[in-house]
C-alpha cells in the first residue's frame, strides 16, 4: 500500500491529522481488524495471534502459522503507509480475499481542493498501472461527498518479472466539517470475487463514520465470508 508516498510524491495531498479523530464503519463480521499503533514486529505478531485464535482449525486450509505469518506482514506492509484503519477480508478457510486502507491527505490552515480540482489525483497510483478505463461515479454518503474509483491494476513484480494483475476500489471521501480528504482503498486478486467484494466495499462505505477521542468499535468473532 503505498497510497501515502504516491500522494507526497505527485505533490497531491499531505497525511491528515490522525490523531484528531478515528475513522470507523459498520463492519459485521466481514472484515479482520489489522490496524498496528506501534508498527513493532511484536505488536504485528500479537495482533495475527489474537485473529488466527478467531478461526474454526476444522475449516482452515492452511496451517495456522502460515496464516500467522501472513498477517504479520499484511499489518507491518501497511503500517508503512500510515493508515488511520486497515482491515482483511477472509475466507473461513484462510484465504485472503480483499485487504482495506483508509488513509487521510491534508494540511492545517490550507483549503483542501473540492473534488473537481482533485479529480487529476484521483485516478493516479504510483505503484502501479492502470488497466483499461477506470470507473469513475460522484457519490453523496452520510459522512459527505465521495468520488468513487474502480479499476484493474498492474503492479510490477519484484526483479521485474512480468506484472501481477489486481482489482481496487477506492473512495476519495470529503467528510463535511473537515479539512481533510480521506482515502478508503479495497484491494484483491481474486477476479472471480469481484462482484461479491465490490458490494462488501460498497456496503461498508455508507457506514464510515468519525470518531473524536473514542476507540473504534471492535468485531471479536469474526463471520468471513464462505469459500465458494
Amino acid at each position: 500500500m503505498a497510497q501515502e508516498q504516491e500522494q507526497q510524491e505527485s505533490g497531491g495531498g499531505f497525511p491528515g491529522p490522525e490523531d484528531d479523530y478515528l475513522v470507523d464503519f459498520d463492519f459485521g463480521g466481514d472484515w479482520l481488524g489489522l490496524t498496528l499503533h506501534e508498527g513493532t514486529q511484536e505488536e504485528a505478531r500479537r495482533v495475527a495471534a489474537d485473529l488466527v485464535e478467531q478461526f474454526d482449525p476444522l475449516r482452515l486450509g492452511v496451517s495456522k502459522t502460515a496464516l500467522q505469518h501472513e498477517l504479520e506482514n499484511l499489518a507491518l506492509t501497511a503500517y508503512e503507509s500510515g493508515p488511520l484503519l486497515t482491515r482483511v477480508a477472509y475466507t473461513e478457510g484462510g484465504e485472503l480475499l480483499a485487504d482495506l486502507s483508509v488513509l487521510a491527505y491534508g494540511e492545517d490552515g490550507v483549503p483542501r481542493p473540492s473534488p473537481e480540482e482533485y479529480r487529476p489525483m484521483l485516478l493516479k497510483w504510483s505503484y502501479a498501472e492502470v488497466k483499461g478505463e477506470p470507473q469513475v461515479t460522484e457519490v453523496e454518503l452520510p459522512i459527505g461527498p465521495a468520488v468513487r474509483v474502480q479499476a484493474v491494476l498492474a503492479e510490477k513484480r519484484r526483479f521485474g518479472w512480468g506484472k501481477k494483475l489486481s482489482e481496487c476500489l477506492r473512495y476519495w471521501v470529503w467528510p463535511t466539517g473537515q479539512e481533510e480528504i480521506l482515502l478508503v482503498e479495497a484491494r484483491w486478486l481474486n477476479f472471480e470475487r469481484t462482484d461479491e467484494l465490490t458490494e462488501l466495499v460498497d456496503r461498508l462505505a455508507p457506514t464510515m463514520r468519525l470518531v473524536p477521542g473514542a476507540e473504534p468499535a471492535t468485531d471479536h468473532a469474526p463471520e468471513p465470508s464462505s469459500e465458494s
